[in-house]
């Protein structure tokens, strides 16, 4: 582990907080522990699992697009140390103490980025990165009105409790997907990014034009979360699956790529389709928002994740080669998590097992999620061999 490679230490401590967030379903249904998992286990999935994946590829990625000082180690564990401390105080119980902390760590980690970009860029960003900061923005802006909401209930009219939770658990992750998935998801399928440009300190030509687009895109899902938050789940939910399906149709076009690629594009095609189908299916029927929800969240986000951190994985080892082969780990992992997203959301439909359904779901997503670290993890033992 070194200097520049916070991927190293930050995906273990996601996968473990994913783990710890998970089992407290089965430890709950079939242990008897006492605390419904509800909020906590939310909070610790998206503050903690998915956002150690976050700041691990982030903080690894972006120095190197922008030619910046790399994130040095002690910052990385700091990072890690913010994230685990967040989970530990959501697991207790202390959840506004656990967003405070998180809201911390990831200004510290937003304000690091900034700061070096601001002095030292030797390049522009890819165009659609834009709706990486916006997300950033919804994971800082979400924590804090839930933090205030929390903490001085009447200080907040009725409607921005509801938006800092959609921004937090959902535009958060949303923004950072579309963007990044712009630039980097095309390359899974063999297909060239339309985001890339020549190296330049100065905005070259054609980007702000790509950079309009992806702020259009992003400004209807943020519409729509609006819409959500004063009472409009219907037209909230509508709007997003429009924005999210337009963007990735336009610069992530997959169905012009076959079906081939492996085992990541095989899983990378159903965590995209996953996100605009969720979101379609809350439009359809609102009532059952938290049911489908979970195929946002399993089969969507984490999903597209563990896909897209098998790739820095891999690239990072010396097995680049591996990018288009059918890996066990990642076949294993795919079918498993899709399964698991079946589990939980048709547990809704069968009230009398639901509990067990949930319990079942769970397991299903940790036996992926092992198998996966068993298999892809190791190579971050690997150097770099370009470096």
């Amino acid at each position: 582990m070194q200097n520049g490679e916070p991927f190293r230490l930050l995906f273990p401590v996601g996968v473990l907080l994913g783990l710890y967030g998970v089992a407290m379903w089965p430890l709950h249904i079939w242990a008897g522990a006492a605390m419904y998992p509800g909020q906590f286990h939310a909070r610790i999935m998206i503050q903690g699992f998915l956002s150690a994946f976050v700041i691990g590829f982030l903080g690894t990625a972006l120095p190197r697009l922008l030619e910046t000082p790399k994130v040095r180690l002690g910052e990385s564990l700091a990072y890690a140390l913010g994230l685990c401390g967040a989970a530990g105080l959501h697991a207790s119980g202390r959840m506004p103490t656990g967003d405070l902390v998180f809201l911390i760590t990831m200004g510290l980690f937003v304000g690091h980025l900034a700061l070096r970009g601001a002095i030292f860029r030797k390049d522009v960003p890819p165009p659609g990165f834009v709706l990486v900061a916006l997300g950033m923005a919804c994971a800082l802006a979400g924590t804090g009105l839930l933090l205030v909401a929390q903490e001085v209930p009447q200080a907040l009219p009725d409607p921005l409790p509801v938006l800092g939770r959609l921004l937090l658990h959902q535009g958060y992750l949303l923004f950072p997907v579309m963007g990044i998935g712009a630039f980097l998801l095309p390359r899974f399928f063999g297909l060239p990014s339309r985001q890339s440009f020549p190296a330049s300190t100065g905005l070259p030509p054609g980007w702000l034009g790509r950079a309009g687009f992806a702020l259009f895109c992003g400004g209807v899902v943020l519409a729509g979360f609006v819409l959500e938050a004063f009472g409009e789940p219907r037209w909230g939910n509508g709007l997003r699956a429009g924005g999210v399906l337009f963007y990735f149709l336009r610069e992530v076009p997959a169905h012009r790529a076959g079906f081939g690629g492996g085992a990541l594009a095989l899983g990378l095609r159903l965590a995209l389709a996953s996100i605009p189908i969720a979101y379609g299916l809350m439009a359809a029927w609102p009532e059952r928002t938290s049911s489908f929800l979970h195929v946002l969240f399993i089969s969507g986000f984490s999903l597209l994740t563990l896909i897209v951190a098998s790739r820095v994985v891999l690239g990072h080892s010396g097995r680049s080669a591996s990018f288009r082969a059918w890996l066990w780990p990642v076949l294993v992992m795919t079918g498993l998590v899709v399964l698991a997203m079946l589990t939980r959301v048709s547990a809704d439909w069968m009230p009398q097992m639901r509990q067990s359904h949930y319990a079942y779901a769970a397991v299903a997503w940790m036996a992926g999620v092992a198998a996966w670290s068993v298999g892809i993890l190791p190579g971050l033992a690997r150097p770099d061999e370009e470096e």
